[in-house]
């Protein structure tokens, strides 16, 4: 019979995480595939060299690796009311074959388990050895899940924002129930130079006004473009990004995620702002002394992608300065080799003269016990009615009105899609 998993305990700080949760034998009487035991663990630390041995050849995207999700197990996973699981399954002779990066956290009375890293992370992917891709077939996949959800007593799982193929590699999660996502992420394959890739997406009229906005910016002062390789360079960055990002949150009526309990300590060790290596890459555009833009993304070396982007709300945003810094990341992406860039989800004007390719996302959204199953239903409801929402014109700007009426303040012409 399988063990029972012990409750996790909510103290962030405990060292009783280190040992696994509870550790699972395969059904008895049928052939195994894909894996022979499941086990969970509470931290992420204790299984990190395992995690980054996996991801050396798996399906995997940037986000899922202890370097980014273990600053946000320790500093923000406690605060938002999530619990840290990563489910790691095992074939017989004892190698990880798969691992499952998850937070559970109980919800009116329901125990659900979604992704690690919240809003953080844009695209969500179980990591999978890549010579075991074909094992994990719709049954074991649901077996996989099962397994996880008896270890940890779970109601339901809300596994969002997942992409059906990943840089060529399908993703088995999608034979799980699933439902389009109400946004979608939006990426492209980099040319073999920046001029390349802007002739290839952006009109001649576009490039010359490129051009003349940075001609503006000569004029004005001393412009330097560049990624942060010095710990005092990144907490510089990170800092005028919370206050740029704050402002234009502000004027849009937009809760301003990144003041959340946690979130600043969260992104300041993913960017080494103290030392070491650096999981997110920062980008800044300087004009004399004043940081004027700021961007940053993961990679894992094959593809790039942008978490977040802010500007200046001062005078120097008319001439788009955003899109000066997206440029020169372009271009240090296609001199580190990476193939893939990728912005992100949701729609944004600034996207397309990037990344013209659309990619759909799905959830899975569904309930392992009878109150997990109403609450499934309901969650997916929900999702449902807002990715409706998104896909109607009228129907998202009243809502976007609605958004603005209730913060309180007109929307500013900030530039914050540049």
């Amino acid at each position: 019979m399988p063990a029972t998993a012990p409750a996790l305990r909510s103290d962030p700080g405990a060292d009783a995480h280190t040992q696994p949760l509870g550790a699972l034998k395969a059904e008895s009487g049928r052939p195994v595939l894909a894996f022979e035991t499941v086990e969970v663990h509470a931290d992420v630390s204790a299984v990190a060299d395992l995690w980054d041995e996996l991801r050396g050849d798996a399906l995997s995207t940037p986000y899922q690796s202890p370097g980014f999700l273990g600053p946000w197990a320790r500093h923000v996973a406690f605060n938002e009311g999530f619990q840290p699981a990563v489910v790691v399954a095992r074939d017989a002779e004892g190698r990880a074959t798969a691992l499952v990066p998850l937070g559970v956290r109980i919800k009116m009375g329901v125990r659900v388990a979604r992704f690690m890293g919240g809003t953080h992370v844009n695209y969500n992917l179980p990591v999978i050895r890549r010579d075991r891709l074909a094992a994990f077939d719709g049954g074991e996949v649901r077996r996989l899940l099962t397994e996880a959800a008896r270890a940890l007593a779970l109601d339901a799982f809300a596994l969002c924002n997942q992409p059906y193929v990943w840089e060529g590699d399908a993703n088995p999660f999608a034979a799980l129930p699933r439902q389009p996502s109400p946004d979608a992420g939006f990426c492209g394959p980099l040319a073999a130079s920046l001029d390349d890739h802007l002739k290839l997406f952006m009109s001649a009229k576009s490039r010359s006004n490129q051009r003349r906005k940075m001609r503006r910016f000569e004029e004005r002062g001393r412009p330097l473009i560049y990624r942060a390789d010095q710990p005092d360079q990144r907490a510089r960055l990170l800092d005028a990004y919370f206050v740029q990002k704050g402002q234009q949150f502000a004027a849009r009526g937009i809760p301003n995620v990144f003041e959340r309990p946690g979130v600043h300590a969260f992104l300041e060790q993913a960017a080494a702002v103290s030392g070491g290596k650096p999981v997110i890459d920062l980008y800044g555009f300087d004009l004399d002394d004043e940081v004027i833009a700021v961007t940053g993304g993961v990679t894992d070396g094959a593809r790039y992608c942008g978490m977040f982007i802010s500007i200046t709300s001062g005078e120097h945003a008319k001439y788009s300065p955003g899109e000066m810094l997206m440029n020169f990341v372009v271009e240090d992406s296609i001199v580190r080799g990476i193939r893939t860039f990728d912005l992100g989800v949701g729609a944004a004007t600034y996207k397309k003269m990037y990344c013209p390719n659309e990619e759909p996302l799905f959830d899975s959204i569904f309930g392992v016990t009878a109150k997990g199953k109403a609450a499934a239903a309901a969650f997916s409801a929900m999702t449902d009615a807002k990715a409706r929402i998104k896909s109607t014109p009228w129907a998202y700007q009243l809502a976007q009105r609605i958004r603005k009426l209730r913060s309180g303040r007109d929307e500013t012409a900030s530039g914050a899609d540049a």
